[in-house]
């Protein structure tokens, strides 16, 4: 564009400057000058309309002057179609599926908040650190209660997996280092009642069909 205006330029300085002779020239230079100078701005406005070009860096190899290039794509989870042995497999693998894509986002939660928690907590002493995650338990409790409570027997077992499972230790050794022993011991009773084992913790094959349903679920860094 930058040259245009310059030819655009130098036209009518020939016709301010030069003799009758040359002007009808520089009138058709301008005149053409004109015509490129208005294209050129229709070509500028339609580019600024168009998106922004989205794209991904990729590596040049050459090998036996063949050329390829060579870009990491995110994994992808390729499995075969499911089949059950009988409708209540099929009923309990669709149980869990259901459950672990609503509690799923409460996991994440869970698990940011217990990382800050022992990042905040990391030089105190036992006292003001417990004190420190009751004052959090409180603000918790106001902004998750109605939604946990509601949690069917299903849900809160997948819950408590994805997090053992994540975190690589049993849901009442996490209860005992953030709410105390007792609190822990009280919550594993309370468990037992439900059948709930707070003390198991998330061992592979304990349970194939809940496995495989966590398979989709990365917490942002895939196995597969």
């Amino acid at each position: 564009m930058f040259s245009v205006l310059t030819l655009c330029a130098h036209a009518l300085h020939a016709l301010k400057f030069r003799t009758d002779k040359a002007r009808p020239l520089c009138r058709r230079l301008c005149g053409t000058a004109g015509v490129l100078l208005l294209g050129a701005l229709r070509v500028v406005a339609q580019t600024d309309s168009l998106p922004a070009a989205q794209g991904a860096w990729a590596r040049l190899e050459i090998v036996a002057g063949d050329s390829t290039f060579a870009m990491s794509l995110r994994p992808v989870k390729v499995s075969a179609k499911r089949t059950f042995k009988d409708l209540q497999e099929q009923r309990q693998y669709y149980l869990y599926k259901r459950a672990a894509k609503k509690v799923y986002p409460y996991a994440l939660q869970a698990l940011e908040l217990y990382s800050e928690i022992s990042g905040e907590t990391a030089d105190m002493n036992r006292r003001q650190r417990r004190r420190f995650i009751r004052n959090e338990h409180k603000e918790l409790k106001e902004d998750f209660q109605d939604q946990l409570k509601n949690l069917s027997k299903t849900e809160g077992k997948v819950l408590i997996k994805m997090l053992e499972k994540e975190l690589n230790q049993p849901f009442y050794d996490v209860l005992k280092e953030t709410r105390g022993t007792t609190t822990a011991v009280y919550w594993h009773n309370l468990g037992k009642i439900w059948g709930y084992n707070l003390k198991d913790g998330y061992r592979t094959g304990a349970d194939t069909l809940l496995d495989e349903v966590l398979l989709d679920y990365d917490f942002g860094r895939p196995q597969w």
